[in-house]
């Protein structure tokens, strides 16, 4: 599995677009694009705590810790209810901050590719 950097952050709704505008003025230009990593974007800093709980971010740290061989384990190792946690997985896997590999005995074992998560804002 390749570690990787995930880049978290709040940027006002058409920000994007701007950029995009500048990558393609770049490319026409003949100048080398670098590559930005990784990005989960949100449309303002509420947005993405409504998102990002320190419930699911602990879920987040966990799964870098402890590499838990199922979500069960997963629960265990946080303190919580095997389905709220199977709840939280789901929506971080959606968001793709976290991938499920199959583990012993046909069981899901979830697992994170970075080494860090880096939040930042864009008012």
């Amino acid at each position: 599995m390749k570690v990787k950097r995930v880049k978290i952050g709040a940027r006002p709704p058409g920000t994007i677009f701007n950029e995009a505008a500048e990558v393609l003025q770049q490319l026409e230009s003949g100048q080398q694009i670098r590559s930005q990593g990784e990005w989960l974007y949100f449309s303002n800093v509420r947005e993405m705590g409504k998102v990002l709980t320190p419930k699911r971010l602990e879920l987040l740290k966990a799964v870098h810790d402890h590499r838990p061989e199922s979500i069960r384990a997963l629960a265990i190792a946080a303190g919580r209810n095997v389905k709220n946690v199977t709840d939280d997985l789901s929506l971080l896997v959606s968001l793709g901050l976290v991938e499920m590999e199959s583990g012993a005995s046909r069981k899901k074992a979830p697992r994170v590719e970075y080494e860090t998560l880096t939040v930042e804002v864009h008012l």
